[in-house]
């Protein structure tokens, strides 16, 4: 005979917290997008950050797959880039021999070893559309990592994020354009600074010291 499924009384107010709270904010959505003033009180009440930031998200979806389809890519860097990771394939060790068009490389071994995953990944560096899109998804998890930061501080108003992504041509030319290896070490400063806010100091810690050993000077777009 089957035995009874025991759950415990602290586990079971959870679930009923959860979906009582779940059940609240439905409510509360529905009666806002019935009430102008709601609507306004969503726009610009930072308890509504995360509603906004599921949307945006949404759109960066789309806007970044267009970018990438629709406007040419600009050679700046990448092929530099590829040249001195190629000298590391071939076997040169020495970092006054490794150098690109752009000059002699200049930047930690962490970003040798992350671009030359790139390297195999996009065939050499040939398949610049390959590249774009990795890096489309780096992209997409900065996005992420900033709403969390802006949702868990709880005073940035839902507006602000069309100031931050839908007026920034920069940030996606920086990211999917141009194809600089900044973004690398900005994501992994966002993953250190969501440890850092959740009090995980020491994954935190882990997270940032890589980001250093990748390029220790990078642009903060937020």
């Amino acid at each position: 005979m089957a035995q009874p499924r025991v759950v415990s009384r602290g586990k079971s107010y959870r679930e009923a917290y959860k979906t009582l709270r779940f059940k609240k904010i439905i409510k509360e959505l529905w009666n806002n997008l019935r009430n102008p003033i709601g609507l306004l009180k969503m726009f610009i009440d930072p308890e509504w950050f995360w509603l906004f930031g599921l949307l945006v998200f949404l759109v960066e979806i789309v806007v970044i797959i267009s970018v990438i389809e629709y406007i040419p890519y600009t050679e700046i860097d990448w092929k530099a880039y590829m040249q001195e990771v190629e000298g590391v394939v071939n076997g040169t060790l020495d970092y006054t021999k490794l150098e690109g068009d752009t000059g002699p490389l200049v930047y930690p071994a962490g970003f040798v070893y992350i671009f030359l995953v790139l390297y195999y990944l996009t065939g050499r560096g040939t398949n610049i559309h390959v590249a774009q899109y990795v890096f489309a998804l780096l992209y997409l998890l900065t996005l992420l990592l900033v709403f969390r930061i802006y949702a868990k501080c709880k005073k940035v108003p839902p507006y602000a994020l069309i100031f931050m992504c839908c007026t920034s041509y920069r940030i996606h030319s920086i990211y999917v354009l141009r194809l600089f290896n900044d973004p690398v070490a900005v994501v992994l400063f966002y993953c250190a600074l969501n440890f850092f806010i959740s009090s995980k100091w020491t994954i935190g810690a882990i997270f940032y010291r890589y980001k250093t050993f990748c390029l220790p000077e990078i642009l903060i777009f937020v």
